[in-house]
């Protein structure tokens, strides 16, 4: 067995491992205490990966992207996970690619050119959540289209050219629509959270986004990517956190001594170590199985991943508070706080719930009706 990655897929990662660290790593402050990034930064970020040739390699080549295998993507998901500001790469939501007519050099050529940004509007206020199933937002047709009402949580602060993915409940079943960004329905929550408010929001029939009814399934096409490269982000978040911790722990002195010499700090850093290499192994046999088989046998390795990685997460998560918590000044960013803005914990939750079933299924050769 040859465990060796191609030189130039190494040269790649190397690459974006020095971009991120230089550029973004110094916004990580900013990011962490306002959330978001002005558009000059985000801009400077986008023209610094365009000219690096690395915007667009994970978008399919149909679409004239760079068609990335999925060994190669997951070592730049990893690299990305590392970083805590977001760095577009001319990657959009798998939902895009339904696009169709007008839609394509409306939305879907912006988006990949980083012109228009994408943004989800998916989950709901509490107590809905993300569960699809206790979504209220409703889409009623009538002659001319749709009426919208409800309320959706933004996953970014939308700005001037923006467009929202939003998901509500038709009568045939879940229903995306594309919606060009109205600020003047976006509020900002009591938590911190945008939120979009629909009221008699009426859209044209073209605003439908694939069929009616259709949401799920066209997300349900590329899941199994999705699961695969959302695991190698996470082992780049712990693979993060262990180099902080590690660094509070070699650098801050308690009774004459650092606390890397602590028996319990090194237990918990050495429990991280092992769960990120085992994880990263899991990540990448699924990758090469995806890139190398044709069928639906990577549903199971992709499930794995997704809940191997996301249960290491939540452990590195646990063990770095910790270490943190212990003698020494608080550290500038909270671990668990910054995870939980990345990675919500209901959505991290539902994944794995997604996960533990669809590992059981392929077990006792369940299959759903």
């Amino acid at each position: 067995m040859d465990f060796t990655f191609p030189e130039d897929t190494e040269m790649l990662r190397d690459m974006l491992r020095r971009f991120l660290q230089k550029e973004a790593r110094p916004l990580e402050m900013k990011y962490y205490n306002t959330g978001e990034l002005s558009p000059e930064e985000r801009a400077r970020l986008r023209l610094a990966i365009q000219q690096l040739g690395l915007w667009g390699l994970t978008v399919p080549e149909q679409f004239g992207g760079g068609g990335l295998d999925a060994v190669t993507a997951c070592m730049i998901e990893e690299e990305l996970g590392a970083t805590f500001v977001p760095v577009e790469m001319g990657a959009v939501p798998t939902l895009l690619y339904a696009c169709a007519g007008e839609q394509l050099s409306r939305f879907l050529e912006p988006a990949l050119e980083g012109s228009r940004r994408p943004i989800l509007a998916v989950r709901e206020p509490h107590p809905a959540g993300i569960k699809p199933e206790n979504w209220t937002t409703s889409a009623t047709p009538d002659d001319e289209g749709f009426i919208l009402n409800g309320q959706k949580i933004l996953a970014a602060s939308p700005g001037e050219g923006d467009f929202f993915i939003l998901l509500a409940k038709a009568p045939q079943g879940l229903t995306a629509f594309l919606l060009d960004a109205d600020l003047t329905n976006v509020q900002t929550s009591a938590n911190g959270k945008m939120v979009l408010t629909l009221s008699n929001w009426r859209v044209p029939g073209e605003a439908l986004l694939g069929q009616p009814g259709g949401a799920l399934e066209l997300a349900r096409s590329e899941a199994t990517r999705a699961w695969i490269q959302m695991g190698a982000r996470y082992v780049g978040m712990v693979e993060r956190l262990i180099e902080m911790a590690a660094e509070h722990a070699r650098s801050w002195v308690s009774l004459g001594e650092p606390l890397a010499v602590r028996p319990a700090v090194q237990r918990m850093l050495a429990e991280m170590r092992v769960d990120a290499e085992s994880a990263r192994w899991l990540v990448y046999h699924a990758a090469w199985l995806a890139d190398n088989r044709q069928d639906d046998s990577i549903h199971g390795p992709a499930a794995q991943v997704r809940l191997a990685t996301g249960e290491m997460l939540k452990r590195a998560v646990d063990r770095v508070t910790m270490i943190f918590a212990g003698p020494g000044p608080a550290p500038q960013i909270e671990p668990h706080l910054l995870i939980k803005s990345l990675v919500p914990p209901e959505a991290l939750e539902l994944g794995l719930e997604a996960a533990r079933f669809a590992i059981a299924a392929e077990m006792f050769d369940l299959h759903p009706a």
